[in-house]
Order: structure tokens, then C-alpha cells, then sequence
């Protein structure tokens, strides 16, 4: 993003805070309660949008910083609502939360959260955890949850669901190390073939597919977005050591071209 980009979205949230902050404090008002709507985002990050995942930090960090001056606050780190606001008027973004990790709320939980973000203030119930509250996690995490790779959220694993989502890490492994292992050699088609596993792998994931994709098949006929390009494009940079854009990914007439791509540049850096 630009950096206009970037700050036409963090100011608005960082100036206005300061501003209502400054005023109660030149108004010498003794608030009883200063609450702030964040996201979860500013908690797990949101791919392509750091812009407002940085912004809803910001308020996170506000509540901690009143806090210690003595005053009230508490920042509501909201996940999806579905039955009032943004995505109430746009039903098909609910297809981007992922069950095994999101769980969206409905109106009147939303109000009960507003009531519990007031009564940390006014009585806490946790002292150590008053200046946030963080909704719309699913719990216990499902046994394929992306989150389950963040050591934060390993407590929100247990069960079933924890010693699933190892097993998943530990064979989502073993085919990577094949991978590095055919890198070495010369044989391309062997190269390829492991890499189009790997990365389907990765894209039924990602667009929470219940069948591998076609190899020979357009990525678009399956509903690949920007978003989800932005993650496979991290995932393939941090996973497989390879560089390629998100144009590479959402312009690929198929995962098997795309994945030659992949293995182009891979291979290249695995000679060097």
C-alpha cells in the first residue's frame, strides 16, 4: 500500500482517540467508563490490510496507557458481526472466516460485550486483563486453524482439536522436507510434482477446500481473491524460499503453472 494509503486509515482511529482523550482531561471529567471498538485484527493481523490492523492496535495500546495514568478504558477487540453493520450488508465476506478459527457474534452478544467491556472498569472482574476484551475466536480452535501456528493462541488448542492440528503440522512438514530433498537433485518433473502437492495442500487450506484442486484447472474457478493471493504469496515466500506477487498468483492459468514458477525460482536459489 501507499503511504497515504496507510495513514488515511491509521489517523482517523489514532487522531480521534487523542482528541476525545485530551478533551476529557482539559474538561476535568472523571470518565466512568472509556470504551474503544477495535478488531481481532489488531490482535492476528489481517493480510493485506495492515494498515488497519496497525490502527486497532493502536487502541489496544491506548486502553493500557490510560490505565496506567489511572483512568478508565478498555479497548473490545470485535470479530465478525452478523447481524447489524458492515457485513450484515455484505453476506458473502462471511465466507472469509474460516469456522476453525472465527466464530462471529449476533446483536445481542455484541451488547453483552459492551456491558462486560463497562463493568471492567467501573469493578473489574480481572484486574490483569481489564484494559481488553477480545471476541469472535472460536473455542476450542479447529484441528486445521492457521492460528494453530502462533505459540499466543496454543492455549485455545486442547483435545482433539490440539493433538489434531500437530499431527497436521508434522506431515505438512514431512512433505516440505521431501520437497528440500528433490531440490537437490536435477530431476524437474519429480521437483514439480512434490512442489503442485505442497502448494494444493496450502491452497485448500486457504480457501478452506474439502478436495485438492485440479492441477490443470483455472485458480479463479475456485474463488481465489487478493486476500487469500496475499496469503498463499507470504506463504510460498516463508515456506518455499521463493519470491513470487500476488499478480503471479491470481494471473496463473493453473496451480501447475504457477507452481513452475515456484520451482524456477527455487531451484535456481537451491543450485546457488
Amino acid at each position: 500500500m501507499t503511504h497515504k494509503d496507510y495513514h488515511d486509515v491509521v489517523t482517523c482511529k489514532v487522531a480521534g482517540t487523542w482528541n476525545l482523550h485530551n478533551v476529557s482531561l482539559e474538561e476535568v471529567r472523571n470518565l466512568d467508563f472509556f470504551s474503544m471498538l477495535s478488531s481481532i485484527s489488531g490482535v492476528v493481523g489481517q493480510k493485506g490490510q495492515a494498515n488497519y490492523a496497525a490502527a486497532n492496535a493502536f487502541l489496544d495500546a491506548f486502553a493500557v496507557y490510560r490505565r496506567r495514568l489511572g483512568l478508565k478504558a478498555n479497548s473490545i477487540d470485535l470479530g465478525a458481526v452478523e447481524e447489524v453493520g458492515y457485513i450484515s450488508r455484505n453476506n458473502e465476506l462471511l465466507q472469509i472466516f474460516d469456522p476453525l478459527t472465527w466464530q462471529p457474534i449476533n446483536e445481542a452478544l455484541f451488547h453483552k460485550i459492551i456491558q462486560y467491556s463497562i463493568r471492567q472498569q467501573v469493578a473489574p472482574i480481572n484486574p490483569h486483563s481489564a484494559s481488553q476484551l477480545v471476541s469472535g475466536l472460536a473455542i476450542p480452535l479447529g484441528e486445521n486453524s492457521s492460528l494453530l501456528s502462533d505459540a499466543r493462541f496454543s492455549g485455545l488448542a486442547f483435545g482433539r482439536a490440539q493433538n489434531a492440528g500437530v499431527a497436521d503440522s508434522r506431515n505438512g512438514s514431512k512433505e516440505r522436507q521431501t520437497l528440500s530433498l528433490l531440490l537437490k537433485g536435477n530431476d524437474i518433473a519429480k521437483i514439480l510434482s512434490a512442489t503442485v502437492i505442497v502448494v494444493n495442500q496450502q491452497f485448500m487450506t486457504t480457501l478452506r477446500l474439502s478436495e485438492p484442486m485440479e492441477p490443470a484447472k483455472p485458480l479463479s474457478s475456485y474463488g481465489l481473491d487478493s486476500l487469500a493471493a496475499v496469503e498463499l504469496r507470504n506463504w510460498i515466500r516463508t515456506e518455499l524460499g521463493a519470491e513470487v506477487t500476488v499478480l503471479d498468483i491470481t494471473n496463473a492459468t493453473s496451480l501447475i503453472s504457477l507452481c513452475e514458477k515456484v520451482v524456477a525460482k527455487i531451484h535456481r536459489i537451491a543450485k546457488v
